[in-house]
């Protein structure tokens, strides 16, 4: 099973909170591409900037996927309407491209280590 095909499967969920929770597990999956990324072994920091820096994104990360897995468990769970989830969703994924402009830069930033 690879792991884009984890689905919900439960009948339960309203069609929009289906949607957001399918929306939120697709998230976690880049997520966890991002800090594989980031665990590679050509972005190893080599100072203590590039160390703070890589640590900060890995924080970032963990906390957008720790978020993301309250927020699906509540969908799931049906403890707030899917509108009181909206905005904190929309958060979610600003936080996130966030996060993946900073990664994408410092993966940059550490390419071009081997590029001279």
């Amino acid at each position: 099973m690879n792991a884009r095909s984890h689905t919900v499967s439960s009948t339960s969920l309203e069609p929009k909170e289906n949607m957001l929770v399918i929306q939120l597990e697709r998230n976690l999956m880049d997520v966890d591409q991002l800090r594989n990324k980031l665990n590679a072994y050509y972005c190893e920091p080599q100072t203590y900037s590039h160390f703070e820096r890589i640590e900060s994104l890995k924080n970032g990360l963990e906390s957008i996927r720790m978020t993301n897995k309250e927020i699906i468990n509540s969908l799931k769970g049906h403890k707030e309407s899917v509108k009181g989830y909206l905005d904190k969703v929309k958060e979610q994924y600003a936080n996130f491209n966030e996060l993946r402009q900073g990664v994408e830069e410092y993966l940059g930033l550490v390419q071009s280590r081997y590029a001279h």
